[in-house]
């Protein structure tokens, strides 16, 4: 069963994704802040992130460049989430895998998780 980490610090954006993500199977660890993502990433190791840019403390790509210094940890996935249109080229520098404006759309949110841990698509 693949693990997915969702960090966000909307509860609802959190609950939406992690119940489209529970209902595939996918075993779903959620995070409100960098800080605390970091620390799960330690512990359970997932095969994907999904990652908001703006939050407080830590931002998204604030957490990338930590995640980067975690030997082992450095190549999980991510997909980024945002509200801001423009920050293509910047996702693109990062290395992340795909990203979605909000409100995300769920099915295509899906379709990417499916693509990128080779699962079949249902």
């Amino acid at each position: 069963m693949h693990k997915i980490l969702i960090v966000d610090d909307e509860r609802i954006n959190l609950a939406l994704v992690k119940f489209g993500l529970s209902e595939q199977r996918y075993k779903v660890f959620e995070a409100n802040d960098g800080d605390v993502a970091l620390e799960v990433v330690k512990a359970e190791n997932p095969d994907l992130i999904i990652l908001d840019v703006q939050m407080p403390r830590m931002n998204g790509l604030e957490f990338m460049n930590e995640l980067k210094m975690l030997q082992g940890l450095d190549t999980i996935p991510v997909i980024m989430l945002t509200a801001n249109e423009t920050m293509q080229d910047i996702f693109t520098l990062e290395g992340v895998r795909g990203y979605f404006v909000k409100p995300v759309d769920l099915p295509s949110l899906l379709a990417k998780v499916k693509e990128i841990l080779g699962d079949d698509p249902d």
